[in-house]
């Protein structure tokens, strides 16, 4: 009987082998680059082709129709006649973060408490602004809004290691304030992100290098508002003075009439309100700005008349004849009729004494400012 059932279990296995369809290794067709193919750049229709065959076995890592191609990035020169690797064609936002090719990418570093605590992630939007810390009475720091707005594609930490959601077990309390976007480094425990990466046109990359970079500005980062809701903290001011008030008139000679200090030291700079900080950047559809003047010069002389001018290319927008209170600081309220022009450049000039002070700035961006100097957005992003 057992040897009648060994027999049986043999008999089956030898007809399920002769029914085994037997594995044929076919010719198929690949993808073959039609001309010479530029890395970085976005694949054609007219620029692949089906041209070659190659054993199935071995074009798992091929292309095998040209469609799949088109709209890739090569990310490597691709030879005419030359078969199409996957590795050798991405979506361009895996090969560069996005998509979009009009958008340029740039990564900064930023300290780890001031970009939200390490917790900027891909995709979301942030603010980056600029400050210099103060080193004393000569100098006491001051701030701008270098970018708005701006588009987060990557975040690492200083040694280059993606930052990711730091893992969480079920039941446990969250992982202690090393910040939600960690990594963990062999040795070295959880490394907080201080890399940003960030996406954006051209001219807003050119800002962000200019000032962290060209100018020594230090970035903080914070999650943007609504783009139309920016605006700068405000400074802790003193009891506030009376505004100096202005008369615009068409063009300025330079010349004033009044006493005239022996000798008069100064220095301008431009601000979003009366006494602020410095700004150099000011957003589009800005129509108020304060020039705020430190004049310098011996008692017993007191008030003396200034003239303010702001030229945009050599031409005059805005010209006013004031009268400074006394040695010392005072803010001047500047509004042209009109506003100043978008994306523009602008250089304010203080007459005062015999001598001017001047100071260059411009206008970029698309955040909103309000009417009067009382509250405004500081500066727009490029």
């Amino acid at each position: 009987m057992f040897l009648l059932l060994l027999a049986a279990i043999l008999a089956i296995i030898v007809l399920l082998r002769q029914c085994k369809p037997q594995i044929t290794d076919e010719l198929v067709d690949v993808v073959v680059a039609n001309e010479n193919i530029e890395p970085y750049s976005l694949i054609s229709a007219n620029q692949v082709t089906t041209g070659t065959k190659m054993l199935m076995s071995q074009a798992r890592d091929y292309f095998s129709d040209p469609q799949q191609v088109v709209g890739l990035m090569a990310t490597a020169m691709l030879q005419k006649g030359q078969r199409i690797r996957f590795e050798n064609a991405l979506p361009p936002e895996k090969f560069r973060f996005v998509a979009d090719m009009k958008y340029e990418v740039v990564s900064f570093p930023a300290v780890f408490s001031e970009m939200v605590g390490g917790q900027v992630r891909p995709g979301h939007k942030v603010n980056i602004y600029g400050y210099h810390r103060g080193t004393g009475q000569d100098h006491q720091g001051d701030m701008i809004l270098v970018a708005s707005n701006v588009w987060v594609v990557d975040v690492r930490t200083a040694a280059g290691e993606e930052s990711r959601p730091t893992p969480e077990k079920a039941g446990t309390e969250p992982a202690p304030a090393a910040g939600m976007f960690s990594v963990a480094s062999v040795g070295l425990g959880m490394q907080p992100a201080s890399v940003v990466t960030v996406a954006a046109e051209p001219e807003v990359v050119q800002k962000i290098i200019s000032e962290l970079g060209g100018n020594d500005y230090t970035a903080w980062v914070t999650l943007a508002p609504d783009p139309t809701h920016i605006a700068t903290p405000k400074a802790p001011t003193s009891t506030p003075t009376a505004v100096p008030t202005a008369t615009p008139i068409p063009s300025q000679t330079g010349n004033t009439t009044g006493p005239t200090p022996s000798s008069i030291s100064g220095k301008l700079h431009m601000s979003d309100r009366d006494g602020g900080p410095q700004y150099s950047v000011f957003p589009n559809n800005t129509s108020v700005v304060w020039a705020v003047l430190d004049l310098q010069y011996p008692a017993p002389v007191g008030p003396i008349p200034i003239r303010i001018d702001v030229r945009q290319n050599g031409n005059t927008v805005f010209a006013g004849d004031f009268t400074h209170p006394k040695s010392g600081q005072a803010s001047y309220l500047l509004n042209p009729t009109g506003g100043f022009a978008p994306d523009a450049q602008f250089a304010t000039t203080a007459y005062a004494g015999g001598k001017a002070f001047s100071v260059t700035w411009k206008t970029c961006g698309n955040t909103q400012l309000p009417a009067t100097g009382d509250d405004v957005s500081a500066s727009g992003g490029n």
